[in-house]
């Protein structure tokens, strides 16, 4: 490869994953419904132009077998190749050679051999199987109107201008026609689609676009591509068709005009910058507090006006930064479709998969730790989980089974949920099987709920499968998914019904950088309590305090009884006495999971944003911290963890 292509080496890799999971989108959405065209041109476009990038690069192999996959899907284009499971299963194989042969090439390799591959795509394209027309392909769109297309709403021309110095024009222009044609309905382009991918135009082009997303939106979409220099969108007003045969030339008139313009440029950054600019904005953070501290002090009143305005500028610089660092889950999300399909196949299931929120944004950190933890839920849904057909028919069901994935925000949390409609969890064999291991006694069984009961799923090496399978089975996931979701910061909750199916919670914070605390003080140690964990704080003389076992508890206006722990003992002050708080102590009510506790505090002093300082190795055995953060005074407050808080000092 020559020098000037190898500066294109990390580009082309980053945009090669997401045209084969493009396709991999694509075979999928063709296979639950072989009457959609839409889904084949996906595919088609996306070999097309790995095709062409991979020429370029001079990765002739990968180029070869691309050119195949292309030709493929543009018999199944011409309608004469039909759509079945075994197209899909072929054109699924020929995307994870093209994964190897990409790996291969890119780091000079010659080891992946794709004979195979390609002579049984060459075999189906020249002698395709007897037309079927119940598994065919659906007919074309009418001219100027996409599948799926909606029949009212606005659109815009969208001039996209790409950066002088770049070297793959149509490959560029591609992805911006693909970003838009998710949001809507791309109905033309100028120039056409054919001297687009044929790079017969300069620096810019135009796509006219039907959606109902917001100009913002599109913006967005398209400025995300890289070497896209300038992007500018002019809105209209449409009726009806976008492009009417029976248009009056008053109409026509409407439907091109150019009102107001906004513009946006972009330009990729490395996540390394990104880190260190939350590094820094975390430490402005910790400065600021520390000349509020000063200007209360001094009692300037110039010093505080200027503070003021550093203060906006500064909340404002640290929005914009750790916006930088939200991703859409959706980005993680896309790569379970294919492992749901494939693993039903492997176990005779009939499984629907379903996924919701996938706009929902997570901290990048985040973001990149959950995918291990919810592959172990959808396995186990899924083997678990989802009976066999027949089973299901037998028991009233539907013989098809469905696991749904879903993201939601809630306050300063995102909740992932993976449920299923399967035969559920039984906390009566899972309860006796806990018993079995010694993980409790017979007798425990009345004070626990089946939320409890559940949990033990959770223990290591614990599992009520008869024997191991390939899948599962060998007690291994669940305790690898509870010590992940809490290194994160986040609970799992489990909740079942026998018969008709589970539901797995995972509550993650949106952030691991900077967070809102509540900040309370015991003795001359000052502590500080997420704020996403805290529900009220109330005064001791607004609730009613009573002993049940000889240990103090909250009686919530609701008539729920809360346990009441004193911040002083769980820390292990020397001073401390276990009992009913003083008169003067403020209660903390605290939500984990499901649960309610109080926790009561000799002084509150105030809501602050902190900047989260991991703990030294030394420290990571004691339960109840969750890191530290600086003052504005200089001093070092410890983080409590909410779900391990109240296991301290006992």
């Amino acid at each position: 490869m020559s020098d000037d292509m190898s500066a294109y080496k990390d580009v082309f890799l980053s945009e090669s994953a997401e045209y084969i999971q493009s396709i991999t989108d694509g075979l999928l959405a063709l296979e639950s419904d072989p009457h959609d065209l839409e889904p084949v041109e996906t595919v088609f476009r996306g070999a097309h132009s790995l095709k062409g990038m991979s020429a370029a690069m001079g990765y002739e192999r990968t180029a070869e077998l691309t050119h195949k996959m292309e030709s493929l899907m543009d018999t199944v284009r011409q309608r004469v190749q039909p759509v079945d499971s075994s197209l899909i299963d072929l054109m699924l194989r020929a995307v994870d050679a093209v994964k190897e042969l990409i790996a291969d090439e890119s780091e000079g390799g010659a080891a992946v051999d794709v004979a195979d591959v390609v002579e049984q795509l060459v075999a189906r394209a020249s002698a395709p199987t007897p037309r079927d027309p119940s598994a065919s392909v659906g007919q074309p769109a009418a001219p100027g109107r996409a599948a799926g297309a909606h029949d009212e709403g606005l659109a815009y021309v969208v001039t996209i201008e790409l950066a002088e110095e770049c070297v793959l024009k149509s490959v560029r222009a591609y992805m911006a026609i693909k970003r838009l044609g998710h949001m809507g309905t791309v109905v033309e382009t100028r120039p056409s689609a054919r001297e687009i991918e044929d790079e017969q135009f300069d620096r810019s082009f135009e796509v006219v676009l039907q959606t109902h997303e917001s100009p913002e939106a599109v913006e967005k979409a398209v400025g995300a591509v890289s070497e896209v220099e300038s992007v500018k969108v002019a809105e209209m007003e449409v009726s009806g068709s976008p492009a009417s045969a029976e248009e009056t030339p008053a109409q026509a008139s409407v439907r091109k005009a150019v009102p107001k313009l906004a513009e946006t440029q972009t330009v990729r950054i490395s996540i390394g910058h990104l880190d260190n600019m939350v590094n820094l904005v975390g430490e402005l953070v910790i400065i600021r507090s520390r000349l509020e501290r000063i200007a209360r002090d001094m009692a300037s009143s110039d010093l505080a006006e200027t503070l003021s305005a550093l203060e906006q500028v500064s909340g404002e610089l640290q929005h914009e930064v750790m916006q930088t660092r939200m991703v859409p889950v959706g980005n993680i999300f896309n790569r379970f479709p294919r492992m749901v399909r494939d693993l039903a196949r492997d176990l005779g299931k009939d499984v629907g998969f379903e996924m919701q929120g996938l706009d929902i944004e997570l901290d990048r950190t985040v973001l990149d730790e959950i995918g291990d933890p919810i592959v172990h839920l959808l396995r186990n849904a899924i083997d678990h989980g989802i009976e066999d057909p027949a089973t299901r028919e037998a028991s009233g069901k539907a013989p098809r089974g469905c696991v749904r994935l879903s993201a939601m925000r809630e306050r300063d949390q995102v909740r992932i949920v993976v449920s299923d409609d399967g035969k559920g969890m039984d906390a009566d064999t899972i309860f006796s099987k806990a018993v079995e291991r010694g993980i409790c006694t017979a007798d425990e069984r009345q004070g626990l709920s089946e939320s409890d009961i559940f949990m033990f799923t959770c223990a290591p090496g614990f599992s009520t499968a008869a024997s191991a399978t390939k899948v599962s089975g060998r007690g291994v996931g669940m305790d690898v998914v509870k010590g992940k979701i809490e290194y994160l910061g986040g609970t799992l909750t489990i909740r079942s019904t026998p018969g008709e199916g589970t539901e797995m919670w995972l509550t993650l914070p949106l952030t691991l950088a900077i967070i809102q605390a509540l900040l309370v003080s015991s003795g001359e140690q000052v502590f500080a309590l997420p704020l996403s964990a805290v529900s009220e704080v109330l005064d001791l003389s607004e609730v009613r305090i009573k002993t049940v076992d000889g240990n103090p508890v909250v009686v919530l206006r609701d008539g729920a009884v809360a346990p009441l722990d004193r911040l002083d003992v769980l820390v292990g002050e020397p001073d401390a006495e276990h009992g009913v708080p003083g008169a003067e102590d403020q209660v903390v009510l605290m939500e984990i999971g499901e649960d309610v506790r109080a926790l009561a505090v000799r002084e509150l002093l105030g809501r602050q944003e902190i900047v989260i300082k991991p703990l030294s190795p030394l420290f990571k055995t004691l339960g109840g911290l969750g890191g530290a953060t600086v003052l504005g005074d200089g001093r070092v407050a410890l983080i409590l963890d909410p779900r391990t808080l109240f296991t301290m000092g006992r």
